[in-house]
């Protein structure tokens, strides 16, 4: 891979998988981000919904799109997102997170289709798919997006697709914003950002409200592999800075050279 700009690394709130079409807020946004990051040479896709007991890469040249949903409109099933896989790049991936291992039985979810078909409609960026392993530690799981950290010198997009607040079981479908531990979970997080203390979000755990917020941590965590590949001297963009559904984060992450 060729020496060239440092690309960013994002973090992205899907929310519901039908954020993927129709109508909304979000849409738009995704393809201004698209748009505004230009279009790398791979991207490595770190998803909440690829959450396992080891870390695991997908290598193969093809990837596979997952639809790992039930019960929503038809019209989010015929959503095609298919971008080609990059087995060289995934190589490079396993090189520096040594303790990864290849696997192949994994593809593109829903947390990660749903934002890059608006993000790169033409799906003509490859995508290397990386799990989440759920055994790791909060500083593990920084430490791996440390490791990730110089493939943004070589044109690579760190992404990871999660929510800073995730809890399904208060999910309320009528509510438009969010409640209020939801807000302040996530103004505490947001804070903590922008005074670039990842030490205070890698301890999540002692942020008020965590345990109602992020009740299991699969859709907080690739949000941790993401500040690991992030400096703290990164100029932060934020996105999609609401909540859902009353228990679902949208809020959005961009760390770029300055």
């Amino acid at each position: 891979m060729n020496k060239q700009r440092r690309m960013p690394v994002i973090f992205v709130g899907h929310g519901a998988p039908t954020n993927a079409i129709g109508d909304n807020i979000y849409i738009p946004e995704w393809k201004k981000v698209g748009e505004y990051l230009g279009k790398p040479n791979v991207i490595i896709a770190v998803s909440a919904h690829w959450y396992s007991e080891k870390l695991y890469v997908r290598t193969a040249k093809k990837n596979k799109q997952i639809h790992d949903m039930y019960g929503f409109p038809d019209e989010l099933y015929q959503v095609k997102y298919e971008p080609k896989g990059s087995p060289r790049h995934a190589e490079k991936v396993l090189e520096l997170l040594d303790i990864a291992e290849e696997n192949n039985d994994w593809g593109i979810d829903h947390g990660v289709w749903s934002v890059l078909s608006n993000m790169y409609p033409e799906a003509d960026v490859p995508v290397v798919m990386v799990s989440v392993n759920g055994n790791l530690t909060p500083v593990e799981q920084f430490e791996i997006g440390r490791k990730l950290e110089p493939l943004r010198h070589e044109g690579a997009l760190v992404l990871g697709s999660g929510n800073i607040v995730h809890n399904l079981g208060m999910v309320d479908w009528r509510m438009n914003g969010g409640y209020k531990w939801a807000y302040a979970f996530d103004n505490d997080v947001k804070k903590a950002v922008l005074n670039g203390d990842f030490e205070r979000i890698v301890n999540f755990r002692n942020i008020k409200f965590n345990e109602i917020a992020i009740p299991a941590p699969d859709h907080f965590y690739p949000f941790l592999n993401v500040l690991g590949a992030a400096s703290k001297e990164d100029n932060v963009k934020i996105f999609n800075d609401v909540c859902e559904l009353g228990s679902i984060s949208m809020t959005s992450y961009i760390f770029e050279d300055i």
